[in-house]
């Protein structure tokens, strides 16, 4: 790797301020031997970083800064509908900016104290959720099943939703947990 011809000036301006002024100013182009160690080990792992991978297809971003300096991408559907569901199920009717209709009615409807209007209550909110998901993303997803685990503690109800999901014939589980 030291038979390598480096141009300074197509260096990262990180490693380019690191170069003492006086290499910077001798010449633009330098054989990587010619420079001194810790510059040449500067470049070497500049050089070894530089691996570049493509996505054929991106579905999303997520807003999770990467170690590029770039957002994370969601490369596949399953992550995809996980990661909506998920954004879906905390998200409180009337919670999102600019549009109050947007957001879920679940965690109104994990405290009913009658199990069988909560059976249905959930599972036409998380049908009319799935039928819109599946909609946007032009797949076939359903809702195998749901459970409600509630555990109470001396200070607050925590409850656990457990929903097993089919996205384009694969199964797959997402759990939530709600502290009310």
């Amino acid at each position: 790797m030291n038979q390598m011809t480096i141009n300074l000036d197509s260096l990262p301006l990180n490693i380019y301020k690191k170069i003492p002024i006086n290499i910077k100013t001798y010449k633009k182009e330098y054989e990587l031997s010619e420079l001194p160690y810790d510059i040449q080990k500067l470049i070497n792992e500049y050089e070894g970083e530089k691996v570049i991978t493509y996505t054929d297809k991106v579905y999303d971003f997520d807003p999770v800064i990467s170690e590029y300096g770039d957002f994370d991408i969601i490369s596949n559907l399953r992550e995809l509908v996980l990661n909506y569901v998920k954004s879906y199920l905390y998200t409180l009717k009337g919670e999102y900016p600019f549009n109050g209709s947007i957001g879920s009615r679940i965690k109104t409807f994990i405290q009913k104290r009658d199990t069988t209007i909560q059976r249905l209550y959930l599972s036409e909110e998380l049908q009319n959720m799935i039928t819109s998901f599946g909609t946007s993303v032009d797949s076939s997803i359903k809702v195998n099943e749901f459970k409600i685990y509630k555990s109470e503690s001396s200070n607050a109800s925590e409850y656990n939703l457990y929903l097993s999901l089919n996205i384009n014939d694969v199964s797959t589980d997402l759990t939530a947990d709600f502290v009310v």
